[in-house]
C-alpha cells in the first residue's frame, strides 16, 4: 500500500532506515492525535483515544500488528500536508 498523502525526500529516507511500514504511516496520519508544534509543523501521535479508534476501525489481527508501531509519531507539514519525517518516540516529549 502506498501512502496518499506527499512525503518529502527526507521522509521516504527516514522511514525506510527506521523501518517505518507505509501503511502504518498512513494509519497514523488518519487516524493519530494531532498536535500543533508551535512552529508551523503538526505532530502525529498514537494516544490511548488514537488506539481505541484504531480498535474499532480495524481486525485484531491487523491491530496486533499495528502495535508494535505505536511509538512512532509523524511531523507533517501544516503548509502543504506533506510529511516531513517520521521516528519512534524515545522519551515522552508530547501531552
Amino acid at each position: 500500500m502506498h501512502p496518499v498523502f506527499p512525503l518529502t525526500h527526507h521522509a521516504s529516507l527516514r522511514l525506510q532506515q527506521r523501518g517505518i511500514p507505509p501503511w502504518f504511516l498512513d494509519l497514523l496520519i488518519r487516524h493519530g492525535r494531532t498536535l500543533h508544534d508551535g512552529h508551523g509543523a503538526i505532530l502525529k501521535t498514537m494516544d490511548k483515544g488514537a488506539r481505541r479508534k484504531l480498535a474499532a476501525v480495524l481486525t485484531r489481527k491487523e491491530y496486533a500488528d499495528a502495535e508494535r508501531w505505536f511509538d512512532v509519531y509523524a511531523v507533517v507539514s501544516a503548509r502543504d500536508d506533506a510529511v516531513i519525517t517520521a521516528a519512534h518516540r524515545t522519551n515522552r516529549r508530547f501531552h
